[in-house]
């Protein structure tokens, strides 16, 4: 899967408030309280940087109440991921994704379904899935306990160790790991989506992000930018595509 796949902690309840609360007024937002990392303050005001993505977090709320579509995964969950970056830390990795599993026990085993997550309002007659549904869409959503779980079964069991270092190879696994970590120690869940962070495919060029990209825990960027160099350089050398 070719695609910038991100990892948002995220609780039933966060995904209330942070969604579907705004979702059904938009007068909801005035009481939240962004996250805004001390690094957008070199430049601008904290009180400019909140008006900034204050107004680009209700934008795409507003985008998302203008939509009908029949997928629950790229309508509801989508925007769910894109809400909850600007809120709290998330994690991507690139081409490697929970969704791209085949193993059925192991999404029987770790994978919540949705209709144990989200108000059945929205998602009745939606079509919905437990795996990503393509570009611009929500995918696994991992709750909290089912989260400790996995990441005890990825240090005990060694089937599961093999199984997530297949799909997430080299150091995309420590990001996944990372993200669970984070997850678990605050009690919550993992949520994963495709697209809502683009990076680019130059080395060092700012990514682009529906969200607020400085909320992205920098082990994502890191292990992203180590990769496109190593790519770079067998293109250099004649020996990768």
């Amino acid at each position: 899967m070719d695609l910038s796949i991100s990892y948002h902690p995220i609780t039933k309840d966060q995904m209330r408030e942070w969604y579907f609360d705004t979702f059904e007024d938009m007068g909801a937002a005035e009481s939240l309280k962004l996250k805004i990392p001390k690094e957008q303050l070199k430049k601008h005001s904290l009180e400019e940087v909140e008006a900034f993505y204050s107004d680009k977090y209700r934008s795409m709320i507003r985008r998302s109440r203008e939509l009908d579509y029949d997928n629950f995964n790229k309508w509801h969950a989508y925007f769910i991921a894109i809400s909850q970056g600007f809120f709290e830390t998330f994690f991507f990795t690139h081409g490697s994704a929970l969704s791209s599993i085949l193993d059925k026990a192991f999404h029987d085993t770790y994978v919540t379904p949705w209709e144990d997550v989200v108000p059945s309002d929205y998602i009745e007659d939606l079509r919905v899935s437990k795996k990503l549904e393509g570009p611009y869409s929500g995918g696994v959503y991992i709750g909290p306990e089912q989260v400790k779980k996995l990441l005890h079964d990825y240090k005990n069991d060694s089937a599961i160790k093999e199984l997530l270092e297949e799909q997430f190879e080299g150091r995309k696994v420590e990001v996944l790991l990372a993200a669970l970590k984070y997850a678990s120690e605050n009690d919550q869940g993992l949520l994963e989506a495709a697209k809502v962070i683009h990076q680019s495919e130059e080395l060092f060029e700012e990514p682009e992000c529906f969200s607020n990209v400085f909320n992205c825990d920098v082990l994502s960027a890191a292990v992203y930018t180590s990769d496109l160099a190593a790519r770079f350089d067998e293109i250099y050398k004649g020996t990768g595509e």
